[in-house]
């Protein structure tokens, strides 16, 4: 517990950045033959025998962080797709994303957002506010397409420390009935539909599965999930958000208790 804190401290406030790794490791998969796909593009009929990388980035935090990154993708001439919250959508970076031709997707709270407003401490209330919630999240796509002027082809469950604490994802409130009438895709469909899949993590191992074991392994399709956090310090903005996340635990302390 005390080296995960310490390794907290060091990615968030002193670590240098990391975007020549990052550099790196796009340019390694474009050497050896993979296309770079979006997340709206892995229902198309992908040639079976054609190797392809689905880069996915959920903006939790660091928007400024997210521009260096697209600015490096876009200098080798790839696409990917971004997940903003609503606490993260920028109109310029959103704008630039979408002009150049990438994907612009939802990363979506409402689950843990309504159990906050609404103070709900059990389970089986959360599931009993579904359509309150489902509604929630209608609305709020309705509006980031209004706002922005673009259409969302695809949404991505963001976790929060209230998900775990209740059990519940907020994955859970895009069901069936809700899929059939908004049709769009969910990110973490894919993850059953590639060869290799991994994601990001803090310092000091930097990811759950070394992405370059996919090249070895010759995995036809793989999926990276990215966060900005791990790729640069921000002292100002990680410590904003460590004050929300210690005034809400201590808030919400009562949750299945």
């Amino acid at each position: 517990m005390k080296n995960k804190i310490v390794n907290r401290i060091y990615n968030d406030y002193f670590m240098s950045s990391r975007m020549d790794e990052y550099e790196k490791l796009l340019k390694t998969f474009l050497d050896n033959g993979y296309e770079f796909l979006m997340i709206r593009d892995y229902k198309k009929n992908i040639n079976k025998n054609k190797k392809v990388i689905f880069i996915r980035h959920d903006i939790d935090s660091d928007v400024q962080i997210a521009r260096e990154m697209f600015l490096i993708e876009k200098k080798l001439n790839i696409k990917t797709t971004y997940y903003f919250r609503l606490e993260t959508f920028t109109q310029d970076l959103v704008s630039e994303i979408l002009s150049y031709g990438s994907e612009v997707g939802y990363h979506y709270e409402e689950l843990a957002t309504f159990v906050k407003e609404n103070k709900i401490y059990k389970k089986e209330d959360v599931l009993n506010s579904m359509t309150k919630i489902q509604d929630m999240l209608i609305s709020n796509i309705k509006m980031l397409e209004e706002h922005y002027n673009f259409k969302i082809t695809s949404i991505a469950s963001h976790g929060d420390f209230m998900n775990r604490k209740l059990g519940i994802t907020n994955t859970v409130i895009y069901d069936n009935s809700l899929r059939k009438k908004l049709k769009l895709i969910e990110a973490y469909d894919l993850d059953d539909c590639v060869d290799f899949r991994t994601s990001d993590t803090m310092y000091p191992k930097f990811f759950k599965e070394d992405p370059y074991l996919a090249i070895s392994k010759k995995a036809k399709k793989v999926l990276l999930l990215i966060h900005t956090r791990y790729y640069k310090r921000n002292p100002k903005e990680r410590f904003k958000l460590d004050v929300k996340r210690f005034i809400d635990s201590i808030k919400y302390y009562k949750i299945n208790k």
